[in-house]
């Protein structure tokens, strides 16, 4: 399974996350920078733990902090 960039930026509008800046989320900006808080980013967590089954550890979590690094998470979780 390859995850791209679109289905993240998806999901995060699916969980109702809307970039502060613009109306698409960048790839390779961390999402802190780009809005994302303290309180939407467990939610995205969760919402990709639910779509793409997989379970994400607190120390994984610190080390994703743009889009491209959650898609290469998943990608490897999936492969």
């Amino acid at each position: 399974m390859s995850v791209d960039i679109k289905a993240l930026q998806q999901a995060l509008k699916d969980a109702g996350i809307a970039p502060a800046n613009g109306d698409e989320w960048l790839a390779d900006v961390p999402l802190l920078r780009q809005g994302l808080d303290s309180i939407d980013f467990p939610a995205f967590i969760a919402l990709l733990e639910d779509r793409f089954k997989v379970s994400i550890s607190d120390a994984e979590m610190m080390r994703l902090r743009t889009l491209n690094d959650f898609a290469a998470f998943l990608d490897g979780k999936a492969g």
